[in-house]
């Protein structure tokens, strides 16, 4: 896939590295012109982020079409612009996208109560949300589905105080035992505020994880923050 190909409102994944921090952000398409495809600004602390290509700043992004597999664009130049009056990015890529293995997202494991409902007006039944990935999830239930594979499934569930839906299909089913069967599914669906949601999950997960083994945001990490903010 070509940059250009991207269509209006597509869900994008913005990930900004610098040497070996990396910060990630939330975006979709605003407008597609011949060449240039601008992109929502995005926003911290309530302020539009002054995000433009430098030699010691790598962009890549990742677009997330509805209903098929994400694309990785690497080392993208970005720079400044408005659209509607509004802050915007204009993004050239100079490579073709790379298409993404499901797997390679990364998967944040949940492990909470949920509901599923088989297809369109069907039977619905309790679940436990295994995992969750920008690309996919996957749930544990007793309830062993026969032609379960392609099967259409929508999954409800509560994580604090985020209300979440989201729609898929069922692309394999693994039997553990008599009382339980785990099914993976592929997102058809991509909703901004279910992507906005796994963003977060990564992030507090990214930063448990560092905090737990640092015991603090690295000094890099901080200055990347406060560089992206006074650009």
């Amino acid at each position: 896939m070509i940059f250009t190909d991207i269509k209006i409102n597509t869900n994008l994944n913005i990930i900004v590295k610098q040497k070996s921090e990396e910060l990630q952000f939330h975006s979709k398409v605003v407008s597609v012109l011949n060449d240039k495809v601008l992109i929502d600004a995005i926003r911290m602390d309530g302020k539009a982020v002054k995000l433009s290509s430098s030699p010691n700043i790598r962009i890549d992004i990742m677009a997330c079409p509805a209903g098929e597999a994400p694309y990785m664009f690497t080392n993208v130049l970005v720079k400044m612009t408005r659209h509607n009056g509004r802050l915007a990015y204009q993004v050239t890529a100079l490579k073709r996208g790379k298409k993404v293995n499901r797997r390679a997202a990364e998967r944040i494991f949940l492990g909470v109560k949920g509901n599923i409902q088989l297809g369109i007006n069907k039977s619905n039944f309790d679940v436990v949300v295994k995992d969750i990935s920008q690309t996919g999830f996957s749930f544990a239930a007793s309830r062993n589905l026969i032609d379960a594979v392609d099967m259409p499934v929508k999954l409800r569930f509560k994580d604090d105080y985020d209300m979440i839906d989201i729609v898929g299909r069922i692309v394999r089913k693994t039997v553990l035992d008599d009382k339980k069967v785990i099914y993976g599914c592929q997102l058809l669906i991509n909703k901004d505020s279910y992507q906005r949601y796994v963003l977060n999950k990564e992030k507090v997960y990214t930063e448990k994880m560092k905090a737990s083994k640092n015991g603090y945001f690295s000094p890099a990490k901080r200055n990347l923050m406060r560089a992206l903010k006074e650009r």
